[in-house]
């Protein structure tokens, strides 16, 4: 596409005043507010992956069943099987993966399996697409594949292609029951998703489209001395101009857009966006595997193959993944252990993503006189000037994780930042409002045996604002821009979704 048509396409964004909505009133969802009580009482926290590849991705590998196996082994009671889009991978979606999938839930029945898929969304990147587990969720999911996969064609029809076709797509989402989730994957990678996209994507599908990626998959590319999340990538024609090129590598495992405070992700928070982050595997093949995969069989058969080719050079296979939960994790804390309520967990934000098993328990919780609100939730105040109570629990590892390594958590930063309202551009991926209010070491935290706790208070709480967490086991002050040699098992991290805290409109 020449320069010209990559200007027009993103004015079509810019004008797309027709999914607009009005964020300063918040009425497109519903705040998870406690009053008066504990939110972390009664649930339970549930581990899990939202992106996994199996044999039935051109560059996968895997049976079905293997994948799910491995999530269980890992620590997993969530995932997500999420194949590619492909050249009439909709039929192959209802005629051969989906009993394989019914197959490995009966097989293991501690593991919620959702079907899914990792939409090729047009003119964008990719998408994870998680839908409710109904009797025809694997009929659902091709349908959408046929009508708005940029890569799913037959002889009959041509893919979706523009930007206007990814917003029909969300909408279509949308208008389903039940609602499915869609979360943008490895979102700066390519510099292919704008913020003028994911703004419209929000607007057409409130209920559906949560977030993206803070931590992409890929995570063991640096043990073969490749790009950690394989985020090696430049920018060229089919990106967005307003990326710097640092944007397209990872800081500390995560997504620059979520690493940098004041950046993309806090723009969004601004606006009052229930806007969420994951992390997960993204697992295709892993690191440790050399055996070698035919791809050439997927058009043929709907799936690869595994070869018995003789490996010579055992680096030349490229496997840059950790099995599903082996490394990344998106804990949620669900009202109940059924599939149903991880999604409800999912679309509130009621979730925290971490590395190594750095910690395996969150606890954030804003409190005003007669309100509690956690992450993900919004406390209400009735008038300026109140106080509000931040308290934080976490749980640090209790023993050695996959990595043979017992992780020690160093420090955590307390950001906050204002919530502005609507942003008049479409296209900023700044709020100057955001900053780290404090940076608390493991020696100015309470400790009760394996948890960690804090507590801050705002004073007089004066105008609309969010507060985030993150934390290391390294004695850095921001996360580093990842290099190729960086041992991922040495440098962790975790991040909070937010809480937002509101004056209530009258």
């Amino acid at each position: 596409m020449s320069d010209h048509g990559r200007i027009s396409r993103r004015v079509f964004l810019t004008r797309l005043g027709g999914v607009t909505l009005s964020l300063g009133s918040m009425p497109w969802w519903l705040p998870r507010v406690a009053f008066g009580k504990d939110p972390y009482a009664g649930g339970v926290w549930l581990a899990g992956d939202h992106h996994i590849h199996t044999k039935y991705s051109p560059d996968g590998q895997y049976e079905i069943i293997e994948q799910v196996t491995q999530a269980r082994r890992h620590g997993l009671s969530w995932c997500v099987i999420t194949d590619h889009g492909g050249p009439r991978h909709d039929k192959v979606v209802v005629e051969q993966a989906y009993p394989e999938l019914l197959a490995a839930r009966k097989r293991h029945p501690a593991v919620h399996v959702f079907q899914g898929l990792e939409w090729n969304v047009p003119e964008a990147d990719h998408g994870t697409v998680i839908l409710p587990p109904t009797p025809d969720e694997a009929k659902i999911i091709a349908e959408f594949e046929r009508r708005y996969d940029s890569k799913n064609f037959s002889l009959t029809k041509l893919p979706a292609r523009t930007e206007k076709d990814a917003v029909e797509a969300v909408k279509y989402l949308q208008s389903l029951t039940p609602k499915p989730l869609f979360f943008v994957n490895h979102p700066a990678r390519t510099g292919r998703v704008s913020p003028m996209e994911m703004r419209a994507w929000a607007g057409a599908g409130p209920d559906v489209t949560r977030g993206f990626e803070g931590a992409p998959g890929h995570q063991a590319a640096s043990l073969i001395h490749a790009h950690r999340g394989h985020y090696h990538k430049s920018p060229v024609s089919s990106s967005w101009h307003g990326y710097p090129e640092e944007s397209y590598r990872t800081f500390g495992g995560y997504d620059w857009y979520v690493a940098k405070v004041g950046g993309l992700w806090d723009s969004l928070l601004g606006e009052g966006r229930p806007w969420y982050i994951t992390a997960n595997s993204d697992a295709h093949r892993h690191h440790s595997d050399h055996r070698l995969v035919d791809p050439g069989t997927y058009l043929i058969k709907g799936h690869v193959t595994p070869t018995t080719q003789p490996v010579t050079d055992p680096g030349a296979h490229g496997n840059i993944d950790f099995w599903p939960g082996e490394y990344s994790k998106t804990w949620v804390y669900a009202t109940h252990a059924e599939p149903m309520a991880v999604l409800s967990a999912l679309r509130s934000g009621s979730m925290f993503t971490v590395h190594g098993d750095l910690i395996d328990r969150l606890e954030l919780r804003a409190k005003s006189a007669d309100s509690m609100a956690p992450m993900g939730g919004t406390l209400m105040l009735e008038k300026r000037g109140e106080a509000v109570d931040l308290t934080v629990r976490m749980r640090e590892a209790s023993g050695e994780n996959f990595g043979g390594l017992r992780p020690r958590l160093h420090h955590f930063d307390l950001i906050v930042g204002d919530i502005l309202g609507p942003a008049a551009d479409r296209s900023v991926m700044v709020n100057e409002s955001t900053r780290v209010l404090v940076q608390v070491s493991v020696k100015e935290m309470q400790r009760e045996g394996p948890w960690l706790s804090y507590r801050h208070r705002f004073d007089r709480f004066e105008k609309d604002f969010y507060i985030r967490l993150r934390g290391t086991n390294r004695d850095l002050a921001e996360p580093e821009m990842d290099s190729l040699t960086v041992n991922p098992w040495e440098d962790l991290w975790f991040y909070s979704n937010p809480v937002m805290v509101r004056i209530r409109k009258t």
